[in-house]
């Protein structure tokens, strides 16, 4: 289910400047928007990924196949990871709102609420993409797919070298000259991940693929679920993240630090996606046991990433912008 539903599901805001704080999240980031899969899951967790790999046989006339032993892969075990804020204030304001002497409470705290929507968008975009994984902190897919270590229970590491194919340490895509490259070399990435269904990258990225798209007839734009303009590339949804998010200094081959990644993704169960049994959660004060002459203001969000299938997602990386 998309983050608003399973957020109404679990822990739907109690007032209006809730709802509006929650709908802004959302709404300030392309990423929370397009992905297609948030669903239930447990604080602590356990799951089976299976490679799925399969030749078929031939069998001769009434014979019959070699069976392929089967059993079950090795369980795998997570948890969710826990991040948030709380906002405290003393009672006395409350006090002064109520006798209309002082701040308009109402008002204060739908500002407050507000002001920090953008930041706290971008905040768990980065969990989502960046998160290090280190201590209580979540692990992000670009953590994962750190092309080193493999994908847990897949046996590759999903990560493409985008210079593997090309003399030198990385695909120029800033240089018009490799546009009918990168085009043919995408055809062949995408065809990793079986229904391709976004393009994340930071926005320096995006710029550069619209472009390309443009000059190979592949860009195009549509509305989202939520009516919000969508970029395409070949069809598939382009979806900015903040260069911080995904940097531009990834190192290449040779260590040099100018080059950066798109990613590829299936966001579907069973493929990739994110576990939470929060949404995107707040309390308003009064809902929380609070400390003696004071008010609290909490909001929480919940989650991990899970890839169970070696088709879900790849990393291209080695693109030098």
């Amino acid at each position: 289910m998309r983050l608003l539903e399973l957020t109404g599901q679990v822990k739907a805001p109690t007032t209006a400047r809730s709802q509006q704080f929650i709908n802004d999240l959302v709404m300030d980031s392309e990423l929370l928007q397009n992905l297609n899969n948030f669903s239930l899951g447990a604080t602590e967790g356990q799951y089976r990924p299976s490679d799925g790999a399969q030749a078929l046989l031939s069998r001769a006339k009434g014979g019959s196949y070699n069976p392929t032993d089967l059993s079950p892969a090795a369980l795998i075990s997570d948890y969710l990871k826990i991040h948030g804020f709380i906002l405290h204030y003393d009672e006395t304001y409350e006090t002064d709102h109520d006798l209309g002497i002082g701040i308009d409470m109402e008002q204060w705290l739908r500002d407050e609420l507000q002001n920090r929507s953008i930041d706290t968008s971008e905040a768990i975009e980065s969990l989502i993409i960046a998160g290090d994984g280190v201590g209580d902190n979540m692990k992000g897919i670009a953590t994962i797919l750190d092309g080193v270590t493999d994908i847990p229970g897949l046996g590759i590491t999903g990560v493409i070298d985008a210079a593997a194919t090309i003399a030198g340490d990385s695909l120029d895509i800033g240089n018009e000259a490799n546009y009918e490259l990168f085009e043919e070399l995408f055809e062949l990435w995408r065809a990793e991940v079986k229904g391709v269904d976004m393009i994340i990258c930071n926005r320096s990225a995006a710029a550069r693929l619209k472009t390309i798209g443009r000059a190979n007839n592949a860009y195009n734009t549509e509305l989202n679920s939520y009516g919000n303009r969508l970029e395409t590339i070949d069809g598939i949804p382009l979806i900015r993240v903040d260069d911080t998010v995904i940097g531009k200094t990834e190192p290449d081959n040779n260590v040099a630090t100018d080059t950066t990644s798109i990613y590829l993704c299936k966001n579907r169960v069973g493929y990739w996606d994110i576990k939470s049994n929060s949404g995107l959660a707040i309390w308003e004060p009064g809902e929380l046991q609070e400390e003696k002459m004071s008010r609290a203001l909490k909001f929480e969000v919940r989650g991990r990433n899970q890839i169970r299938h070696r088709y879900a997602i790849r990393r291209v990386r080695n693109l030098k912008l």
